[in-house]
């Protein structure tokens, strides 16, 4: 399709268009406009009642002092047939003479009274024509309150009729109170952009002389809703001005048919018809050129909407090769897997079908301790990233490798719903690694057994002349420990007898519990370097006896050790030398952590049992700091770690970082 007939078709589109908008636009400017008028008549009947009320009111006000508070009129009442009419029409107009220039203030135009038989009594206005006959004659039947209205001369009175009762609720007549509807709209029309007039249903007469210009449909809907006594509004103009127009029926007649309507009308330009006409008439022209954009833009996308259908083909493309050949799978934020592409099933062992709805956790190596799991959650919430090598177990309970990034998926509204998981399977390069590594540990100790080979005359020597020494030493020091133990046990039996001494005795006793650690590790630097030592020991028992010697050194430090260990892991090693390395590491954890000024340190320590045991020590130290060497004038622990260690005929290495330090500990384990 060439260019030419292209923008033939988008025009005529345009066209078709700009007439569809022009119908939806007057739908909803007639919806708009008959809402507004729903509105205006609920205003002006809600301001009508407002005013009214206030008469209904003040008509219960009178009521109420007149013949409930002062029972003066009702014994007027009850005396009407046994006194003189004219008498009882004088006694009931000097009671109320008084109150009825009072009652004036609050808009009442007359106050007439009838007899129970429907006889006039009194009116409070001179000048009254009695057209209430069929208004009282409906109370007396009915013996209920009543609200109508009559007209003299063109003017309009609400009259609210009251029965009057004495106290044992005998009937004695009737009260009017009526109010003149000219004050009532001047009233509305104070407070109100509206003007308001009162109109009978039957006297309307739809000629020149009417106050609005209606058209024929207009006059035929008004009398058609007027005769069945409706409301109506309608729209009508003045000056090219359109305004609104409201008919309200208040009253109805008792005499005849009748009805009282209350027409309101604002001719006021900036009325809401007229706003709603503007702000419509605005809206054409914005959305006509905002469609003529619309419009023109679309020929120009069409080009490019064929380049993005291709490249939507290449993306499906690319989509099917991630699916075929990627190792993906996508989670909820509970872990619950909801999608995992063909490879992940095919190195996990599972179907999609089996993936689907279950726990990534599923895949969960046995090996792979719980802190490794909070580790990765806890940098993936705080670095939205996490990136390493994790163990996993397939369907069978066969092991591999994988490397992998896992990171949040968003929704639309940029929350995270769930984590993507990119991995690629690094068990090969596993196996690798282990067999090179044992081929190193291997040739690392077959050079070690040709070094020892050629060192023994001299080290032996050596640890002869070492032990000799040492055990000099020990002779020495053991009979001063002798010396104090027998002091302090005849101190022991002097203060006995003394009072308050229960400090002295605790002092004593911590005493001799030092002499006696002291006394053990004296005899077991005895035989740190005799060949031939091999003794089995607890490392659990081991880590909590050296946490509780560092103990006070801990707290002091705000220095936290975490581990979770089987209660019996037995590694070749003598207790001692055992308790020296752990004993070290924590050492080493205490000098590191004052170097760097770190408010709070964790240590976390873990063994991972295979052929060896691989004692993991990691703490969460962070700075520049840090003295990490297990060379003997840089750092005396780990020196004393790592002589320990090969000592033991064991591995000793670290992996330090600027936010954390990893220890690794390999010895020869034994099981229980």
């Amino acid at each position: 399709m060439n260019d030419k007939s292209l923008g033939v078709r988008y025009f005529f589109y345009f066209l078709t268009s700009l007439f569809v908008l022009i119908f939806i636009i007057n739908i909803f400017k007639e919806d708009e406009i008959q809402y507004s008028l729903e509105n205006y008549k609920k205003f002006v009947h809600k301001e009508y009642l407002k005013y009214s009320n206030e008469y209904k009111n003040s008509s219960e006000l009178i009521y109420f002092n007149e013949f409930v508070k002062n029972k003066q009129l009702i014994k007027t009442f009850k005396n009407i047939n046994n006194t003189n009419l004219n008498e009882a029409k004088k006694e009931i107009y000097n009671h109320l003479k008084d109150s009825y220039l009072f009652y004036k203030t609050l808009d009442v135009n007359d106050i007439s009274f009838y007899s129970s038989s429907n006889k006039l009594l009194l009116s409070m206005q001179e000048n009254f024509v009695d057209d209430s006959s069929k208004i009282v004659a409906e109370v007396i039947l009915n013996k209920k309150e009543l609200s109508s209205f009559k007209i003299v001369d063109d003017n309009y009175f609400l009259i609210f009729s009251k029965p009057i009762f004495d106290e044992n609720l005998n009937f004695l007549g009737v009260i009017n109170i009526e109010f003149n509807f000219a004050t009532l709209i001047k009233k509305l029309e104070y407070n109100n952009e509206f003007s308001f007039s009162m109109i009978i249903s039957n006297q309307i007469k739809l000629n020149k002389s009417f106050y609005f210009n209606l058209t024929d449909s207009q006059k035929s809907l008004l009398i058609d809703n007027i005769n069945k006594s409706k409301d109506f509004s309608l729209i009508t103009k003045n000056h090219a001005i359109d305004f609104p127009v409201v008919f309200i029926p208040v009253l109805k007649s008792l005499t005849n048919e009748n009805s009282l309507y209350l027409v309101a009308f604002n001719s006021n330009k900036n009325s809401n018809i007229g706003k709603i006409e503007k702000y419509f008439d605005v809206l054409f022209v914005i959305v006509t050129f905002l469609i003529f954009i619309i419009f023109y833009f679309s020929f120009k996308v069409k080009y490019f909407k064929t380049q993005k259908l291709i490249i939507d083909k290449k993306y499906q493309e690319l989509h099917t090769q991630i699916d075929d050949n990627v190792i993906k799978v996508e989670t909820d934020l509970e872990g619950i897997i909801t999608y995992a592409s063909k490879p992940f099933c095919k190195i996990s062992g599972y179907s999609h079908k089996e993936l689907l709805g279950r726990n990534v956790n599923l895949l969960k190596h046995s090996n792979i301790s719980s802190v490794f799991f909070e580790k990765l959650w806890n940098e993936l919430q705080t670095n939205k990233i996490w990136e390493g090598e994790i163990k996993n177990q397939d369907r069978y309970g066969n092991s591999y490798w994988i490397k992998g990034v896992i990171f949040p998926k968003y929704d639309y509204e940029n929350k995270v719903i769930g984590y993507i998981s990119i991995r690629s399977n690094i068990t090969d390069t596993k196996q690798l690694e282990k067999i090179n590594k044992l081929l190193k540990e291997d040739l690392s100790n077959k050079l070690n057994e040709i070094r020892m080979k050629d060192k023994t005359l001299v080290d032996s020597t050596k640890v002869q002349l070492m032990s000799k020494i040492i055990d000099s030493l020990g002779h020495q020091w053991k009979q001063p420990i002798l010396n104090i133990s027998s002091l302090i046990y005849n101190l022991k039996v002097i203060i006995k007898n003394e009072e308050n001494s229960k400090d002295k005795l605790e002092l004593i006793q911590q005493t001799e519990f030092e002499l006696k650690n002291l006394s053990e590790v004296l005899n077991e630097i005895k035989y740190l370097f005799q060949q031939n030592q091999k003794k089995k020991s607890n490392l659990t028992d081991v880590i909590k006896e050296s946490i509780l010697a560092t103990q006070e050194e801990l707290q002091a430090n705000n220095i936290k050790i975490k581990y979770d260990l089987e209660s019996e892991i037995s590694t070749i090693i003598s207790f001692n030398e055992l308790k020296n390395i752990i004993f070290n590491m924590i050492k080493n954890c205490i000098e590191q952590k004052k170097l760097n000024n770190q408010d709070e340190v964790s240590m976390i320590i873990n063994v991972i049992k295979e052929d060896d045991l691989l004692i993991k020590i990691e703490d969460n130290i962070k700075g520049e700091n840090k003295k990490i060497d297990e060379n003997r004038h840089s750092n005396s622990y780990l020196y004393l770690v790592k002589l320990f260690v090969e000592k033991n005929k064991g591995l000793f290495w670290f992996e330090n970082t600027n936010y954390n330090t990893t220890y690794y500990i390999k010895l020869k384990s034994e099981n229980i």
